[in-house]
C-alpha cells in the first residue's frame, strides 16, 4: 500500500509520478489519492456517481483549510454550493486507485468556482462548484478574506 493514499493533500509539483501514472493533463497542482471502496459502488460495479461527488467534497474542504478557511462553524465562514456540475467520462471499479485534484478557476468577492478531476488512467470525472462564502447562522455572504486570495493566488500562480 502506498502511504501516500493517506495524506490529505499532495502537491503534483512534488509528485510527478504520480502525473505521469494518472494521466493528469497539465494545470493540477492540489492532489488527494482515494481508493473505489465496494460500499461505493452500484449495480453495475462501478464507483456510484455519488462517490465522485464526496471525493470532490474532500478535496474542496481540504483546499479551503490549506487556504486558511477554518472549519466551519455556526458563526464561522463557510462555502456553501450554489452550482455543481458533472461529466462522467469512464468508469472506476472496485479497488482502483483514484487521483483526485482540484483548483481554483476563478474569485468574485463572496463567491469562487472550484474545479474538480478525478484520474484512474485518463480523466474518469471532472466537475465544478460554485461556492459562496456565508455565515451559516444568519446567512451572511462574507467577503473573501485578502489572506485566502493571497494564499490561492500564490499556490496557482495566478491572480484572482
Amino acid at each position: 500500500m502506498d502511504a501516500r493514499e493517506f495524506e490529505l493533500y499532495l502537491d503534483l509539483e512534488a509528485h510527478p509520478d504520480l502525473v505521469s501514472e494518472f494521466g493528469v493533463e497539465p494545470g493540477w497542482r492540489f492532489a488527494m489519492i482515494r481508493r473505489a471502496r465496494f460500499s461505493d459502488l452500484d449495480s453495475l460495479a462501478h464507483l456510484n456517481h455519488t462517490a465522485f461527488l464526496r471525493y470532490f467534497e474532500d478535496a474542496r474542504l481540504n483546499y479551503l483549510r490549506l487556504h486558511g478557511l477554518a472549519p466551519p462553524g455556526t458563526d464561522t465562514p463557510a462555502p456553501v454550493l450554489a452550482r455543481l456540475e458533472v461529466e462522467y467520462k469512464q468508469p472506476a471499479f472496485h479497488g482502483d486507485r483514484i487521483l483526485v485534484t482540484t483548483r481554483l478557476a476563478s474569485m468574485r468577492t463572496t463567491s469562487f468556482v472550484l474545479e474538480y478531476a478525478a484520474w484512474t488512467q485518463g480523466c474518469a470525472c471532472a466537475g465544478s462548484t460554485l461556492c459562496v462564502l456565508m455565515v451559516a447562522a444568519t446567512g451572511e455572504k462574507i467577503p473573501i478574506p485578502p489572506a485566502m486570495r493571497q494564499s490561492v493566488a500564490a499556490f496557482e500562480g495566478k491572480n484572482f
